[in-house]
């Protein structure tokens, strides 16, 4: 498996230079926002919420925000050894005069493979909202393509299917985004295509310490793949420090802390690439009381807890 990620990463080193959605440096503490199969990797309910600056002082430099919640519907619902699970995710896009508001729920199912692995399937369903302003700066927007859109507000039904397979020490997972296929027409007609998510992670335990790889590679048809690259040492579930590479654009460091039932997570990037030129600052905050999930207590096999969470 680890020479699997080592030819991965370096195939992808070649061609990833773009961003081709919302992304986040924390990537791994909003995995349920790549992927709808990750609601029930949680055992209680799961509250997150973040927000990113991206090439700070910039106009109009991107900023992004989400919030999502997450729950296990109760097994006495159910007669199978699997596990439901519902969720709720919110995000909004803020890129100069655009800005886009998405609004989904989650259906996820979870069952146990074997005795080591466990699979789980999901979906998002929702509405994605563009909108355009007219003024940006305190000026009246003089852009040819978005003026005759200013004030416009556009709504399109989105869907997002995802699967997911991991045991107590890796995962693997694999989305689709923006399945439903859309014409956007802000100013000019434009297309929307789909977004491919394909991430995986592997821990590994030292003494006090919990070593954590993982990757997340993102990708459509109308550009290069974008590849982002995390190595985490978490100390006794209580703090944890992270270096990060998203391919040809910047350098991250990464610090979360454990407080009881609330983590608290800061990313900071430092550009690479002088096209940008500026910092980006990340935060995000969790809320459960459980830390990791379990699914599968069923037929004497031992729980599988998603290695996701640290």
């Amino acid at each position: 498996m680890k020479k699997g990620l080592v030819i991965l990463f370096l195939f992808a080193a070649f061609n990833a230079f773009a961003q081709q959605s919302v992304q986040y440096s924390q990537y791994s503490f909003n995995n349920f926002g790549y992927n709808p199969a990750f609601a029930g990797t949680i055992k209680c309910v799961d509250f997150r919420a973040g927000t990113r600056l991206q090439w700070v002082g910039f106009e109009g430099a991107p900023r992004q925000s989400f919030a999502s919640l997450q729950l296990e519907l109760k097994k006495k619902h159910f007669k199978n050894k699997g596990k439901h699970s519902v969720g709720l995710y919110i995000e909004q896009d803020e890129v100069h005069l655009t800005t886009r508001s998405v609004v989904k729920l989650a259906y996820s199912y979870h069952t146990k493979l074997s005795s080591k692995y466990t699979m789980g399937l999901g979906i998002f369903a929702g509405v994605q909202q563009y909108s355009t302003d007219d003024v940006f700066g305190g000026e009246t927007n003089n852009d040819p393509v978005l003026a005759s859109a200013a004030g416009s507000v556009l709504r399109y039904p989105d869907i997002m299917p995802g699967i997911l397979f991991y045991s107590n020490k890796v995962y693997w997972s694999f989305s689709i985004n923006q399945l439903y296929f859309k014409n956007i027409k802000l100013g000019e007609e434009q297309k929307q295509v789909s977004q491919y998510y394909f991430g995986g992670g592997f821990k590994s335990l030292h003494g006090n310490w919990t070593v954590f790889r993982s990757f997340l590679l993102k990708w459509n048809i109308m550009g290069p793949p974008a590849l982002d690259l995390n190595m985490a040492w978490v100390y006794r579930q209580k703090m944890t420090l992270g270096l990060g590479y998203r391919v040809g654009e910047s350098a991250i460091a990464q610090v979360k802390f454990n407080i009881g039932a609330i983590k608290i997570g800061y990313a900071f990037d430092f550009p690479l690439n002088k096209i940008y030129g500026n910092y980006g600052h990340e935060i995000m905050i969790a809320f459960n009381k459980c830390g990791g999930g379990s699914v599968g207590n069923g037929g004497g096999m031992k729980p599988h807890v998603c290695p996701a969470y640290n």
